[in-house]
């Protein structure tokens, strides 16, 4: 493979481990004082996730592999959730939903443009 689509390949899959360590970080630092619930709070997941899952399927070919990495990280989303109760902060099934919407989102997005070669034009 040669060209952007190489690039995509080669890049997506660390980006996808720095946008998780990112969200890692700011699911699970401490709050000195839990916040009221926001109605943005869902939407900030789901775009999170969005990116998270379409850094991962960028280099996934086949149906089994984003498969697989969206099931990975819908793991990923639901271990934070059940980890955020340890440190002062809210475990919310609304979270993982939005975080599992996002990601399926994101996925959909990349399997969509590597099926109609988008990155090579």
């Amino acid at each position: 493979m040669t060209g952007t689509r190489h690039r995509l390949n080669e890049y997506s899959d660390w980006l996808a481990l720095l946008w998780s360590a990112v969200i890692g970080y700011l699911s699970l630092s401490p709050l000195p004082q839990l916040p009221e619930i926001a109605v943005s709070d869902k939407l900030e997941h789901f775009a999170a996730y969005t990116v998270l899952g379409f850094l991962g399927g960028v280099s996934r070919r086949s149906i089994r592999g984003m498969l697989w990495i969206s099931l990975a990280i819908v793991a990923y989303g639901g271990a934070i959730e059940i980890i955020q109760p340890y440190v002062n902060r809210y475990m919310e099934l609304g979270d993982f939903i939005a975080n599992a919407c996002g990601t399926l989102f994101g996925a959909t997005i990349s399997f969509v443009a590597n099926r109609r070669n988008v990155w090579n034009r």
